[in-house]
């Protein structure tokens, strides 16, 4: 079965730019389109500790951040990516939730990401993105381990 509509989920950790290494190869086996997703998982900003105006330079540098990791990833990739019909993507947000509703909304025919193990004990307990993904999509999934 060809993948034509793939999702690639990166962190931009070592496993994920494994996954990415793999959902290029695969788009352009199969002549697909790669949309390429980003999720910052930003924890909640004390406001004592920050001025108002200073919580919102801080926003924009992280995802000022991202983006500029984004434009690297996707500028290092040998052969590179020209032919390819590929989006880039960075939200904010639940990262295996806005995997899988990114996933849905796309119509994508497989998401593909990186599995890095369970490092602690909540990941233990709650599972981790890759385990969350596979549980709640509505299409395949594809876990790249390093």
């Amino acid at each position: 079965m060809p993948f034509k509509r793939l999702l690639c989920a990166v962190d931009f950790s070592r496993e994920s730019l494994a996954a990415f290494r793999v959902a290029v190869e695969m788009a352009l086996l199969h002549s697909g389109s790669l949309h390429i997703l980003h999720v910052m998982e930003v924890q909640p900003v004390l406001s004592e500790w920050l001025p108002i105006n200073g919580m919102g330079e801080v926003t924009t540098q992280i995802v000022e951040k991202a983006n500029a990791a984004m434009e690297t990833l996707v500028s290092s990739v040998q052969p590179p990516l020209e032919g390819l019909s590929f989006t880039t993507e960075v939200t904010s947000g639940t990262a295996f939730v806005e995997i899988v509703n990114r996933a849905r909304e796309w119509n994508a025919d497989l998401i593909v990401l990186g599995a890095k193990g369970a490092a602690s004990l909540e990941k233990i307990v709650i599972g981790s993105t890759a385990e969350r993904v596979l549980k709640d999509a509505t299409c395949s999934v594809l876990v790249v381990r390093n």
